[in-house]
């Protein structure tokens, strides 16, 4: 199997071709010029068409496609994401016909959830929570070694609220972890301390050089994300948590805070196996996830929703 895979983000997006084995054969990356549906389509469309040109070698027999926000898997439908104004986009079956290979779609946390138990930290246990942590926050969990999708759309950490009456998020209600641990919500916070917005990954290197106010910045972010991955242990009790996303390679600069935090909400006797980690599948994690809904759809591995379509 080699899959076409696309990883659609907030800012940018990456396209690969990924066999079954989880090796990266080829990709190449893009910011987009204009995040509309026919933007989308149109960009997404040459991308993969330039790549597959580019490298003859490799056959793709499947599409994956990873989508941020709400997603209907067994459609491939691109519901909506706070970022953008797409609704109802479907993506999926516009890449099926535009290279005329099966596709399967899929939230992209969820998608990510799925490459770590085929690839990556959750390969050796059934039970895991998985957060993205970039543009924006989102998650999903595993328990028994499926799954988890509710009414749909479980695994929605970004729309925790963190704090009562707090700053205004996308999805238009307040205080949400999104709107404080995103990488737009760590610019405002910087902004708040020093007058100064700043991109997240220059608050990173200062954070490094030593300056206060972005160390300050990351201890926030570990105890933003600490609350909440405290409550999700204590409610499903999982033995992984993984952080993936952007901020996964920072996750030096907010681990003791995050670990101080999630320690201090957790019920230890009944979580003693927990361990906390950034995903060890670095930045192909996005593409990874879109070749396990390849990997995953035909027979429903591990729980997954999707259809080809």
């Amino acid at each position: 199997m080699i899959a076409l895979c696309f990883d659609i983000g907030g800012s940018k997006y990456v396209v690969g071709m990924v066999d079954g084995r989880g090796d990266v054969l080829c990709s190449r990356r893009d910011v987009w010029r204009a995040l509309s549906p026919e933007g989308v389509v149109r960009s997404l469309t040459q991308a993969g068409r330039a790549l597959t040109a580019a490298y003859p070698q490799f056959i793709p027999d499947v599409i994956g496609v990873t989508i941020p926000g709400l997603a209907r898997a067994e459609e491939g439908l691109w519901v909506e994401a706070s970022f953008s104004g797409i609704r109802n986009l479907p993506i999926t079956r516009l890449l099926r016909e535009a290279f005329g290979l099966p596709a399967y779609g899929e939230n992209d946390a969820k998608a990510c959830a799925l490459a770590e138990k085929l690839f990556g930290m959750a390969k050796d246990t059934d039970h895991f929570l998985y957060l993205t942590v970039s543009n924006g926050v989102g998650g999903a969990m595993v328990s028994d070694g499926r799954l988890l999708y509710g009414s749909g759309a479980a695994g929605e950490f970004g729309h925790v609220t963190v704090v009562e009456g707090g700053r205004a998020c996308k999805c238009g209600r307040q205080g949400c972890l999104e709107a404080y641990a995103a990488g737009p919500g760590m610019s405002r916070t910087y902004a708040e301390l020093t007058g100064a917005p700043l991109e997240g990954v220059e608050i990173a290197r200062r954070a490094r050089e030593g300056e206060a106010a972005a160390r300050e910045v990351f201890r926030r972010e570990g105890e933003y994300l600490g609350r909440v991955i405290g409550a999700a242990v204590n409610i499903l009790s999982p033995e992984r948590v993984i952080i993936g996303g952007g901020l996964s390679l920072a996750y030096d600069l907010y681990q003791a805070s995050l670990e101080e935090t999630v320690t201090a909400h957790v019920y230890q006797a009944a979580n003693p196996r927990l361990r906390l980690g950034p995903t060890p599948l670095g930045y192909y994690g996005g593409l990874l996830g879109a070749a396990a809904l390849a990997i995953c759809g035909p027979e429903g591995r591990y729980g997954y929703h999707g259809k080809a379509v």
